[in-house]
């Protein structure tokens, strides 16, 4: 009989590798918790079977659930009056941090366990007579149970599930680690969508890491002193500035990679289309990171000045207080408007409009019109 009982435990240990290779599978998103449940219920011989544990998210969910019958009831109500789940959560580990396999009757008293409500109205119906339990061994008390009736679980599963619990506590670690890494990563990119303008991140040499869609399409256009050129080798992107400024531009860039503060530069060009000189203003700056062969990421923005964007009549409005027709008014006067077309547009005496304009430099504290168009560059750069 013990031949017979050893055979099984070398049966089981040869299979675990694979096995480990889906508890990490399943833990990354690679393999789904269904197909990593059967596996385990096969070779542990059991015939149901709960792993709850609480998600990067926050959220606490049961990966072999089997059914909603037998879910939701324990979800909603037993789950408070499990005695297992609370004996379990006042049991330490043997050794901090690591993992311990036990038996039902190890951490409750069997007679009272079979007395109890939650063992009579729900455990006895769900088949969990007899209960292997697997304590992964992390602050959240997480528990990986296997349920079987008429027979006992022995020491050959307790060693199984033993052997695979290590590998379980890494998954969800990793689990984890690659939520917030995505998370972060989501953010990261969200926020340079959002930044207003074109923005790019780009290393020592001017290679691009990332561009914003909005410069993305900017640097499209023909014409422009910088553009994205494609590498010799066929992989990857380079930021090019031609004519004269290129080497200021490489320099400040490699200033802001190897520590500095970088720079900013405004760089000239025809605009035949536009009927003057173009303008872009280029700021270059590091990014928080750690160091690489080519220095921290530095972020660029451009800003096209010979094409100034106007912030919406709202946002004058709200930032000082002007009324509906006096923004109104101020957007337009910014759009490279005469005082004599906005009064035309807007069908109101000239007269009426300069009074708007009077208001409009008071309430923004502005000492004239120049001074007002600052102040509407300024709120430009942050429109959308």
């Amino acid at each position: 009989m013990a031949v017979v009982a050893s055979s099984v435990w070398g049966v089981m240990h040869m299979d675990s590798h694979s096995i480990i290779s889906q508890i990490y599978e399943a833990s990354t998103n690679e393999l789904d918790w269904v197909s990593l449940r059967k596996t385990l219920f096969e070779y542990l011989d059991a015939e149901a079977g709960t792993f709850r544990f609480r998600d990067a998210d926050g959220r606490s969910t049961n990966v072999f659930q089997t059914s909603e019958l037998g879910e939701d009831p324990y979800s909603n109500y037993y789950l408070q009056i499990d005695p297992i789940r609370s004996a379990i959560s006042k049991l330490e580990p043997a050794v901090a941090g690591a993992e311990t396999v036990v038996f039902v009757d190890e951490v409750v008293d069997a007679n009272l366990y079979r007395r109890s409500e939650f063992y009579q109205d729900f455990a006895r119906l769900n088949g969990r007579e007899h209960m292997l339990i697997g304590l992964i061994g992390d602050s959240d008390h997480t528990i990986m149970s296997f349920f079987r009736e008429g027979r006992a679980f022995g020491t050959n599963e307790r060693r199984a599930l033993a052997h695979l619990l290590p590998h379980v506590r890494r998954g969800l670690q990793l689990r984890r680690k690659m939520y917030r890494s995505e998370l972060q990563s989501r953010l990261t990119y969200a926020a340079f969508e959002a930044l207003p303008g074109n923005a790019l991140v780009v290393d020592g040499n001017c290679n691009v890491l990332f561009a914003n869609a909005s410069a993305m399409k900017f640097l499209a256009c023909r014409g422009l002193p910088i553009s994205m050129s494609r590498m010799s080798s066929g992989v990857g992107t380079r930021l090019v500035v031609e004519r004269g400024e290129g080497s200021r531009f490489r320099q400040i860039v490699q200033n802001a990679a190897q520590g500095g503060s970088g720079g900013a530069m405004r760089i000239e060009f025809d605009a035949p289309e536009r009927d003057r000189i173009g303008q872009l203003a280029v700021f270059a700056s590091p990014l928080p990171a750690q160091e690489s062969p080519v220095g921290t990421p530095v972020l660029i923005l451009i800003n096209d000045l010979s094409q100034p964007r106007s912030a919406p009549p709202c946002v004058f409005s709200e930032l000082f207080g002007l009324s509906a027709a006096e923004g109104a008014v101020a957007a337009a006067l910014l759009g490279g408007q005469t005082a004599e077309v906005v009064a035309r547009d807007r069908d109101v005496s000239l007269d009426t409009v300069r009074t708007q304009i009077r208001t409009v430099l008071r309430k923004t504290d502005a000492a004239n019109l120049r001074d007002f168009e600052r102040i509407g560059a300024l709120l430009g750069a942050f429109a959308h």
